[in-house]
C-alpha cells in the first residue's frame, strides 16, 4: 500500500510493488471465488461521497466479514402429519427475510436461510442441527415447529452455544438455567394450559373436567400443565387419558372420559388427531365442549370436522387475532394480513395468519437482537433477547428475561376463540369475553 499524496514513486519501484501485490493476492485468494457483496447499508451509501474515487485508490476487495451473509439455520416440520404447520411458518419467515434483505439486510449484510425439514422426527432434527453448525457454521437456528425435535436439539445447541428461537411449547425447553440459548415465541405448555383451564372453570363453569392428550413431548408437557392449572383453581380432573400420536380410533379413551361424567375436555392434540377425536365425540352423540390449542381453529381441522361439528370447539388464540363488537384488530396485524393475502394470492385469506406471523415476528426479533448485540455470537444474542421487555410484533408483544425464555404473556396476549369463526385471517372471541 502507498499514499499518493505524500510520496512519488519511481517507475522501477512501482513495477516491483505491483509484482508484490499480485503475488500476495494470489497467495491469499487461491482458487476460491469471491462471494457476492450485499447491498450497501444506508450509512455506507452516505459515506461514499467522502471516499476517494476508485481510480485514486488501490484495487482491493472489501473485507470478508462485510461480504458474507448472516447465515441462519432453519429446522421446521414441513412434511409429515404436522407438515402444514411448518409450511405456514416458512411463508412468514421468507416474507420477513425478503423485506429485510430488500431494505439492506442486517447491519449491511444480507440474510441467508439454510433450511431443513425434520418431518417431526427428533433424530432428523438433531442430524440437521449438527450439519448446520458443523458444516455450515451457523450460530443462529430457528427451530423447531414441534416440541419433541426441539428437546432433541436443545442439549447440542447449548453445548455449541448456538442461539435457538422456535415455536415449541414444552415447558422442559423453556429452562434458561439448563438451556441458556433456547427461546420460543409460542406460549409454553403452562401458559396454554392456564388460558384453557381458566376458560373451562371461570367461564364455562365446568366442575367435572377431563384431560386428553397425545403421548409426545407436547402432550407429556401439556397434560401435567393442565392438571396444575386446574388444581390452582381447586379442580381435580375426573379422568386423564393419553394415546400414541396417530391413533385412528379414540372410542376407548373417550368412553372413559364420558363415564367419568366429564362436562368439558381439555385437549393436548394436534391436526389429524384432533379431527378424529372431535368426529369421534360427535359419532357418540356426546354434547361436550372440546378446548385446546390454536391448531383447533386451523382450516385442516375445521374442514376435516365440518363447521356444524365445531359448535363447541374452543381453541386458545391471541388478542391481536381476535375480534368482537368491542375489539378491533391492531393496524400492524391488519397490514401483515393484507401482505400475506397478496403473497398467497388469496382474497379473502383461507386460514389463520398465526403460524406465518409468528415466524415473521421471530425473524425481525433476530434482526433486532443482532443489531443490539452488534454480533451473531450465541451468548451475546441470548443476552440481547433477554433484554426485550416489550417487542411489539404482528402476533403479540414479546417479552423475555433471564428467568423466562418464553416470550408470550398469558394475561395480555392469550384469549379463547370460537373454533370455526374464521374470517379474513381472524376469529371471533369465545362466549364470555
Amino acid at each position: 500500500m502507498f499514499d499518493r499524496r505524500s510520496r512519488v514513486w519511481s517507475i522501477p519501484g512501482a513495477f516491483i510493488s505491483a509484482i508484490l501485490v499480485i503475488t500476495l493476492l494470489a497467495a491469499c485468494g487461491g482458487s476460491q471465488s469471491t462471494p457476492q457483496s450485499p447491498q450497501p447499508s444506508a450509512s455506507t451509501k452516505a459515506s461514499e461521497s467522502s471516499k476517494p474515487a476508485e481510480s485514486a485508490k488501490p484495487s482491493a476487495s472489501p473485507p470478508a466479514s462485510a461480504q458474507s451473509p448472516v447465515k441462519i439455520g432453519v429446522i421446521l416440520t414441513t412434511s409429515g402429519a404436522q407438515g402444514a404447520i411448518g409450511a405456514k411458518q416458512v411463508t412468514g419467515l421468507e416474507m420477513a427475510t425478503e423485506e429485510i434483505n430488500a431494505a439492506g439486510g442486517i447491519m449491511g449484510r444480507k440474510i441467508e436461510l439454510i433450511q431443513r425439514d425434520d418431518g417431526g422426527d427428533p433424530t432428523k432434527a438433531l442430524t440437521a442441527a449438527q450439519e448446520l453448525v458443523e458444516k455450515n457454521g451457523v450460530s443462529i437456528i430457528i427451530a423447531s415447529t414441534l416440541s419433541s425435535p426441539a428437546l432433541a436439539i436443545a442439549p447440542y445447541l447449548t453445548e455449541q452455544k448456538v442461539l435457538m428461537l422456535g415455536t415449541h411449547s414444552a415447558d422442559a425447553v423453556n429452562n434458561p438455567a439448563k438451556y441458556p440459548y433456547e427461546f420460543t415465541g409460542s406460549p409454553t405448555s403452562t401458559q396454554q394450559a392456564g388460558t384453557v383451564a381458566k376458560y373451562a372453570v371461570e367461564v364455562l363453569k365446568a366442575k367435572k373436567i377431563a384431560i386428553l392428550g397425545e403421548s409426545s413431548a407436547y402432550g407429556n408437557s401439556t397434560v401435567p400443565a393442565y392438571k396444575a392449572q386446574l388444581e390452582k383453581r381447586n379442580v381435580q380432573p375426573v379422568a386423564v387419558e393419553q394415546y400414541p400420536q396417530g391413533t385412528q380410533d379414540m372410542t376407548a379413551q373417550l368412553t372413559t372420559l364420558r363415564k367419568a361424567g366429564a362436562e368439558a375436555i381439555l385437549g393436548a392434540t394436534l391436526a389429524a388427531d384432533s379431527v378424529r377425536i372431535i368426529k369421534n365425540i360427535l359419532s357418540m352423540g356426546w354434547d361436550v365442549p372440546y378446548l385446546g390449542n390454536s391448531d383447533l381453529s386451523s382450516s385442516a381441522v375445521v374442514e376435516g370436522v365440518g363447521v356444524a361439528g365445531m359448535e363447541k370447539v374452543y381453541p386458545y388464540s391471541y388478542k391481536n387475532l381476535s375480534i368482537s363488537d368491542k375489539v378491533q384488530i391492531p393496524a400492524k396485524t391488519k397490514e401483515y394480513a393484507d401482505k400475506l393475502a397478496k403473497k398467497l394470492n388469496q382474497n379473502p385469506l383461507k386460514d389463520s395468519i398465526e403460524q406465518s406471523a409468528l415466524l415473521y415476528d421471530e425473524m425481525y426479533m433476530i434482526k433486532k437482537a443482532i443489531e443490539d448485540a452488534k454480533s451473531t455470537d450465541g451468548p451475546k444474542l441470548a443476552a440481547a433477547l433477554e433484554a426485550f421487555t416489550g417487542y411489539s410484533g404482528v402476533l403479540a408483544t414479546f417479552k423475555f428475561s433471564k428467568d423466562n425464555h418464553g416470550g408470550i404473556d398469558l394475561d395480555n396476549d392469550m384469549v379463547m376463540v370460537k373454533g370455526a369463526s374464521f374470517k379474513n385471517g381472524f376469529y371471533q372471541l369465545a362466549p364470555g369475553y
